[in-house]
């Protein structure tokens, strides 16, 4: 749970050199926009630095191929293809995000998703979360972007003001 571990992250605090990752959402009359960025305490290693490209490259590519008529697969094979280039196929999730609906807590998630295989047809007026998500167990390391977008005729629209810059802070 989300709440846990800030709250360890907060009660032992964190390192000179560090990461967080934070995921929210803003919400209205159960309508939500997410955000997701891991945030770099102290200079980015080399490592850090790599993943956070791969994650910027493949959700910029996402993003470019999501559009009425197109299918969520055909999405997720986008992030698959650049992660997985960039070397990190042992390190990506199965799934690169899914619908947001009017939902109710303790979750916004909603079908669909984006997964392999997934035929679903993105349609106009949907509006959806893509995250590009990489866990580095044996280094310790992880990366993080997600976002929100509509989708409109001509493709999708992010809902954030937000960059997809890495974030660091001293």
């Amino acid at each position: 749970m989300l709440y846990s571990v800030v709250i360890t992250a907060v009660a032992e605090g964190l390192d000179s050199r560090d990461q967080l990752t934070l995921e929210f959402a803003g919400v209205y009359r159960h309508y939500h926009a997410c955000l997701m960025r891991t945030i770099v305490i102290g200079d980015p290693s080399p490592l850090q630095i790599a993943m956070h490209e791969a994650c910027a490259d493949a959700m910029t590519a996402c993003v470019d191929v999501v559009r009425p008529g197109q299918n969520f697969g055909t999405v997720f094979d986008t992030h698959a293809r650049i992660l997985d280039k960039a070397g990190f196929r042992d390190h990506r999730m199965n799934a690169c995000g899914y619908s947001l609906g009017a939902t109710f807590t303790p979750t916004w998630m909603d079908y669909p998703m984006f997964y392999h295989g997934n035929s679903e047809e993105i349609q106009p007026g949907m509006v959806l979360f893509l995250h590009m998500i990489l866990m580095n167990s044996e280094d310790a390391t992880a990366m993080t972007l997600g976002q929100t977008v509509s989708v409109v005729d001509g493709g999708a629209v992010s809902l954030s003001r937000h960059s997809l810059d890495l974030i660091v802070r001293d």
